[in-house]
């Protein structure tokens, strides 16, 4: 066992955490299965009593099929009790987002749906952005519908450009309606106990070592905090006397898949227990370390979500990291 610098936890902690939280921003990069945590954070905040928003502004429909409903939009849908989710369309955020500001969808829509508008804000750099992250911290934070709002964004680089352009408006823009609302913005994001990142990546010593940066850049550069890192996909681990039976029936037809997925395991313990006692971990400053398994056959519903949620403690012990950290 090994002495880490971020803790392994029991994921009912952080999830008894993040139900306190008013926005939720799910991070890390393309195809590490950021959707899929959100439907799981979303549903298990929603059990926890809170009303719950899972934003996206994914292309497909997955946000959807996991959470047991056929189709994702651009207005909220109810999926289940205390429960809705939601595509964030940019050209749709800045005409409700404006109508916010302005505080009339009429004049909004007379001035946001005008084709030579339309036209003129599409040239202006991290408009998309801003309005998609102010409707998502404006429901989460003035809005009454819901209590917490879980923002599955863009991947890395582009969300740590999202989240930054409160404060590049701040840095750049003289005093007015938009900069009042880029420091309510970055006022939120900043206040750990109403915004905070979970930071998702793959097991694999590489992906780790970027999540970790991803962490640094947002505690840095945005300000938010970061308490969970959650690696997700992790093989399950043989131990040495299995995994060598395994490797020795060379009679046996499936031993070299039983072999491929044991010794997968084994790395995948591996850069775990290495990255929990790593420089890059502390410098993050994550202190909660969640594991989820991977699903040979995917998670399509939301009985396969509840049970991903209950088999991520059993992975997290079976990587074998210990702590010091209480």
């Amino acid at each position: 066992m090994t002495s880490a610098a971020i803790a392994p936890t029991p994921i009912e902690r952080s999830l008894d955490r993040l139900a306190g939280r008013e926005l939720v921003v799910v991070s890390g990069k393309g195809g590490v299965g950021r959707t899929t945590i959100a439907a799981l954070l979303g549903r298990a905040i929603a059990r926890r009593g809170r009303r719950v928003l899972v934003a996206t502004t994914g292309h497909d429909d997955r946000l959807a099929w996991m959470l047991g409903h056929e189709r994702l939009t651009s207005s909220p849908t109810r999926v289940a009790e205390r429960l809705d989710i939601v595509r964030l369309v940019p050209n749709v955020c800045i005409r409700e987002y404006g109508a916010l500001i302005v505080r009339s969808e009429r004049i909004s829509g007379a001035v946001f749906d005008n084709r030579v508008v339309r036209r003129l804000l599409a040239a202006i750099p991290g408009l998309d952005d801003f309005a998609v992250l102010g409707k998502a911290w404006h429901e989460a934070a003035r809005g009454s519908t819901w209590d917490t709002v879980v923002f599955d964004g863009p991947a890395t680089g582009h969300l740590l450009y999202a989240l930054g352009v409160p404060r590049a408006i701040l840095a750049a823009m003289p005093p007015g309606p938009l900069t009042r609302e880029a420091k309510a913005m970055d006022d939120c994001l900043t206040d750990p106990k109403r915004a905070e990142a979970v930071l998702v990546g793959l097991p694999e010593t590489w992906p780790l070592t970027e999540l970790a940066q991803l962490g640094v850049a947002l505690h840095d550069d945005v300000g938010i905090a970061v308490e969970t890192i959650l690696v997700n996909g992790v093989w399950p681990r043989v131990s040495d006397a299995a995994f060598a039976a395994v490797t020795g029936a060379a009679n046996d037809p499936h031993a070299r898949w039983l072999a491929e997925i044991a010794e997968g395991g084994r790395r995948h313990a591996d850069a775990i227990t290495t990255f929990a006692a790593s420089a890059q971990a502390a410098a993050c400053r994550a202190r909660e370390l969640v594991v989820t398994p991977w699903r040979f056959d995917g998670v399509g519903s939301p009985e396969r979500l509840d049970e991903l949620a209950l088999r991520a403690d059993q992975s997290v012990a079976s990587v074998g990291v210990s702590s010091h950290i209480s």
